[in-house]
């Protein structure tokens, strides 16, 4: 079996066969395979933005600590394989093809049967289950694709906690039209006699997943509540972080990823791993040192000095408000901005570029078409910049995008690509081409 043809294969998320909300088959297709599932530790993210980066800083910690660690997370970055993690490495395509040609001897059954076709995500997660229970893993870290409630990875029935970073609007059509509704599906992962997590700030989102922690007779933690310093003195080069839990000492900590907003992450993953001392101990050196070695992509990512280069999958008004808030504040460290920016067609585009009309900045825009299937077109992207006046110009590609701003670009300037995962990559390999 090719594994990347099946792969693509598969029904996609938004297609008639593909997602439909419910977990009937993703729980029909791993009770075929022996419900892996069940027999893992794990540890369940949701949020609208920072879960990948506080799942990754979690594993990071207990892999430094010498557990066995498993990350599952998406969408990937360089490669699939990167979705499917043990201890840091990514899964090999011959161990991927071997586990899947199981899986879709699961799920061709199921649809002969049963007339349920499985889809792409719930296919990688079963397979996901299957390698981290064949590898023994003795923590698992799992990011939901999306929601929670009825995300495939939501068949996990007793997870040593939940974590919910953070709600803002985004796929309304799917998850509700404001931010309580979209807060009832991601604490759908909340579980019986369990634990949860959360930073989240609005009151109506925050009650609705205190009410459901109380109804599933869960521990419920308010991080805002328990923290009296949550604290990031961040730069574009470094990012040292103080916290301080009411009734305890401050906490200084050097993390290596960037962006004042990476604080409240992990603090999140830091509180996490307080709550599971018992069972998962890790010491406070083992901590630092993996705060300060922590590798996630395209997240404000620094791949050159000078320009300065950084690589940031911002990909809704949420993540840009960081974003742009990040360089604002550090607006002295830099003489021009040169942003490389391409988009899904389905993000809110007027919203986004108001974050930055809201800090006054002005940089110079590089406009293209990525090569997801879901890009929006460069007109219609154009006329998003041409309505608010801002300075830009239009490329055929990211290659070209992104090669005319490093041309133009001096020594002492920053230069930003962000709008998805896909513009990220794509001009971030254009430009380590050129360095």
């Amino acid at each position: 079996m090719d594994l990347f043809t099946y792969i693509n294969s598969l029904p996609l998320f938004g297609s008639k066969s593909g997602y439909n909300p419910g977990l009937d088959r993703i729980k029909s297709l791993v009770d075929q395979l022996g419900n892996p599932q069940h027999k893992l530790n794990v540890i369940h993210l949701a949020g609208t933005n920072g879960k990948g980066s506080t799942a990754a800083i979690l594993e990071r910690i207990y892999r430094e600590a010498g557990y066995k660690t498993a990350l599952y997370s998406s969408p990937h970055y360089y490669h699939f394989n990167e979705r499917i993690k043990i201890n840091g490495k990514a899964c090999s395509t011959a161990e991927l093809a071997e586990i899947l040609t199981e899986v879709k001897r699961a799920a061709d059954c199921l649809k002969s049967e049963n007339h349920l076709e499985p889809s792409f995500f719930e296919i990688v997660t079963a397979a996901a289950f299957k390698f981290f229970q064949r590898h023994e893993a003795e923590i698992v870290i799992l990011e939901t694709g999306l929601g929670g409630r009825l995300d495939a990875t939501n068949i996990v029935e007793k997870p040593l906690l939940s974590i919910i970073t953070n709600i803002s609007l985004e796929h309304q059509n799917i998850l509700g039209d404001n931010e309580a509704e979209i807060a009832f599906e991601k604490a759908g992962i909340i579980k019986e006699n369990s634990k949860v997590i959360t930073a989240v700030e609005q009151e109506e989102a925050l009650a609705v997943i205190k009410e459901k922690a109380l109804a599933s007779n869960s521990k419920f933690i308010n991080l805002k509540e328990q923290y009296e310093l949550i604290e990031s003195n961040s730069n574009l080069r470094e990012n040292i972080i103080t916290i301080k839990r009411k009734g305890k000492k401050a906490e200084r900590y050097r993390l290596s990823l960037l962006g004042k907003h990476q604080v409240l992450n992990s603090v999140l993953a830091l509180r996490a791993v307080e709550e599971l001392k018992s069972d998962f101990p890790v010491s406070k050196a083992e901590i630092k040192e993996a705060l300060r070695n922590i590798y996630w992509p395209g997240r404000m990512e620094k791949i050159l000095d000078k320009p300065l280069v950084l690589l940031d999958a911002a990909h809704n008004q949420a993540a840009f408000r960081e974003l742009v808030r990040n360089i604002n504040n550090s607006s002295t460290e830099f003489n021009n901005l040169h942003l490389i920016f391409s988009i899904l067609k389905d993000k809110d585009i007027d919203s986004i570029l108001n974050e930055f009309l809201k800090f006054k900045l002005k940089p110079k825009f590089y406009l293209a078409e990525n090569t997801s299937f879901r890009t929006i077109k460069i007109g219609d992207l154009a006329n998003k910049f041409e309505a608010k006046n801002f300075q830009y110009q239009i490329f055929n590609n990211l290659t070209e995008a992104s090669s005319q701003a490093l041309e133009n670009s001096g020594l002492n300037d920053l230069i930003v690509a962000a709008g998805s995962f896909n513009t990220t990559f794509e001009a971030g390999i254009e430009i380590m081409t050129k360095i």
